[in-house]
């Protein structure tokens, strides 16, 4: 909670990039599990192209997608454009390493909290108005290895990931303290796991001119691509309420928003509609995913629905809704091993 204070961004810069910049380059080097690729592949099979998945799309093709937000100027309220609809399957996550978009459709993807690729004005809209901006596939932040922290100066290009910079090369002349060993180095993450090849595949690109691009990432600590002044990545921080600091990508919003009321319509005019939300890892700290799960769980079987919620958690797998346990599943496990599980049963009910 210290560490993701957006005040931090202008009281302690160096600190505030060394521990967003650590997690940008860290969920940039790690491929996402082979979860995501099990579920991806369910979604193709059995949801993309089912007679359910053609009613949503033929309502939500029907249906606007809003933004309150306009800009005014060169830089776009909107990081990238979306086209296509979802259909019977939609993601909605509070996780902020945007890989969902190794596997799945923008359009079908909804992050509450945010994410780390993309950029805003660390003043927020009340001071210099809306814009998302897509950090560039070849930055990466200059991360020093023994303090994690991230000073001014040049950022590190993709080609030169492999070379660690030494904790002298990037402590600034006169900066106090000795570098020391490099006792945690919490990009080391990558030295085990598989390469991310599928990088934010199915991730737009971005729409921000590039002159504009290139002004805000030239150096470690990212600028505003409007004003100059410090940017931050599009994520909602401890602390925050309301739209004046965190920018959500109202596009997402919208396309959520419309995606639910279409679900409602589809379960209004279906009998018995069989539905499951698939709850993976979303534990009681920041309750966000387990409070949304139970509340659409609730309207489903309120329309007439057939629901189930299938709640995964190594530890806290328990309904928190006691009305609604006859309904909720309880799996304590790891995400990967329950959809391992799950996968090597499927073929025996198809």
């Amino acid at each position: 909670m210290d560490l993701c204070d957006p005040k931090l961004v202008h009281q302690e810069p160096p600190l505030f990039w060394g521990f967003w910049g650590q997690c940008f380059n860290d969920y940039r080097t790690t491929a996402p599990h082979q979860g995501y690729e099990i579920l991806s592949r369910w979604v193709e099979q059995r949801f993309h192209h089912s007679e359910t998945a053609q009613r949503m799309r033929a309502i939500l093709s029907s249906s606007c997608e809003t933004s309150e937000y306009t800009s005014f100027d060169s830089l776009p309220a909107e990081p990238y454009e979306v086209s296509g609809h979802a259909g019977a399957f939609y993601v909605f996550t509070s996780n902020v390493d945007a890989h969902h978009y190794d596997w799945f459709q923008p359009y079908e993807i909804r992050e509450c909290h945010g994410n780390v690729e993309l950029y805003q004005c660390s003043f927020g809209r009340a001071r210099c108005g809306p814009g998302l901006w897509r950090a560039p596939r070849s930055f990466r932040f200059a991360v020093e290895p023994g303090s994690l922290l991230a000073f001014a100066g040049p950022a590190m290009e993709e080609d030169a990931e492999a070379e660690v910079p030494t904790p002298e090369a990037l402590r600034p002349a006169g900066a106090a303290g000795a570098a020391g060993p490099a006792l945690r180095h919490v990009g080391a993450v990558a030295s085990g796991a598989e390469r991310r090849s599928t990088l934010l595949r199915y991730m737009p690109e971005g729409q921000t001119p590039e002159h504009l691009l290139a002004r805000s990432f030239s150096e470690n600590h990212p600028k505003c691509a409007r004003c100059r002044a410090a940017a931050r990545p599009a994520v909602l921080m401890f602390g925050e309420w309301g739209d004046k600091e965190w920018l959500d990508s109202q596009g997402q919003v919208s396309r959520w928003s419309n995606f639910m009321q279409g679900l409602g319509e589809v379960v209004a005019a279906t009998t018995n509609l069989r539905c499951v939300l698939l709850e993976i890892g979303a534990g009681t700290r920041v309750p966000t995913v387990r409070q949304t799960s139970e509340q659409i769980l609730e309207v489903l079987l309120s329309g007439g629905a057939n629901a189930k919620l299938l709640r995964v958690n190594p530890k806290d797998a328990e309904p928190d809704d006691a009305d609604l346990a006859e309904h909720i599943l309880s799996f304590q496990s790891t995400g990967l091993e329950f959809l391992r599980a799950v996968d090597a049963l499927l073929p025996e009910v198809r």
